[in-house]
């Protein structure tokens, strides 16, 4: 849907730029689920929704008594709550008497209606990760300072069924500040989470901001999310779909005017939720690993 509205203009492009931060995120800690498509009758806002969520392992032989075409299709579901989110700008006459040049703001208006998604969609990931059980069999030191490069090399290594090289490490502000700290200590800089990760045995590293655990170990089908755009039955001046095409995730676009106060309104809105497989505090099972 290209705006032709003259009054006030959005920016896709730049609308993503800002949003594409979050759904990087998304798409590292686990399989992502985007659609231009309204949801269907069955998965509407805040009814709950069977995901397949399993963690994977490596595929076994075949074989004709214990591994074949009639077993090892297992799936374990988990229930997701998703919620419509939104956020836009407006403009009135008013404004436009007073030297708003609401064109030229196209790029201002995206990064907030593109920001604000982002940081909805990173809330979301962060309620998440910090359900997750907290573990008792992985550990860190609850003293920061007291912690050394030994312990984030080290983190599960005794979890069995876990393979660190598969697997995301979603961290927190300070944890990562405190693995940079440690790391660079020794000579080992990286502009790269991903290098850093590595480094220390992990597929990645993920910044999650304002998390409350210090770390979430995110196993390979731990963690996944679902992304609609909410259905729109209503007359509005202009209602459509953008989709980004480095990510695949599709936003709404709403326009609406509003004739008491002789203003238009603009809403970018997104139906998203996440959901994770918890392992134990044990961790004697598979699942993210919550340390806290």
């Amino acid at each position: 849907m290209a705006m032709t509205l003259t009054g006030i203009a959005l920016s896709i492009e730049e609308m993503f730029a800002n949003i594409r931060p979050a759904t990087d995120t998304l798409q590292k800690l686990g399989a992502v689920d985007f659609s231009s498509a309204a949801p269907g009758i069955d998965i509407k806002p805040n009814a709950t929704i069977k995901v397949p969520l399993s963690s994977i392992s490596a595929a076994s032989a075949f074989n004709t008594s214990t591994n074949h075409y009639g077993t090892g299709g297992t799936t374990t579901y988990g229930d997701l709550t998703a919620t419509h989110y939104l956020q836009g700008f407006d403009l009135s006459g008013e404004d436009l008497d007073k030297g708003v040049n609401a064109p030229r703001m196209k790029n201002l208006f995206a990064r907030r209606a593109g920001g604000g998604i982002a940081m909805a969609v990173m809330a979301a990931v962060k309620t998440g990760l910090d359900a997750v059980t907290a573990s008792t069999a992985v550990t860190l030191n609850a003293t920061m300072g007291s912690r050394v490069v030994a312990d984030y090399l080290n983190l599960a290594g005794s979890i069995a069924w876990l393979d660190k090289t598969t697997s995301v490490l979603a961290v927190n502000g300070a944890t990562l500040a405190n693995i940079k700290s440690l790391l660079a200590a020794l000579n080992v800089t990286t502009a790269s989470l991903t290098e850093l990760a590595q480094y220390l045995g992990f597929k990645d590293i993920v910044l999650v901001p304002g998390m409350t655990a210090s770390a979430v170990i995110v196993p390979a089908g731990g963690f996944g999310s679902i992304a609609r755009v909410p259905a729109i039955i209503a007359d509005y001046a202009e209602a459509g779909t953008e989709t980004d095409p480095e990510s695949g995730l599709s936003v709404g676009i709403v326009v609406n005017n509003d004739r008491n106060l002789n203003r238009q309104i603009v809403n970018a809105d997104l139906w998203f939720g996440v959901i994770t497989q918890k392992a134990p505090a044990a961790a004697g099972t598979s699942g993210c690993i919550k340390i806290t």
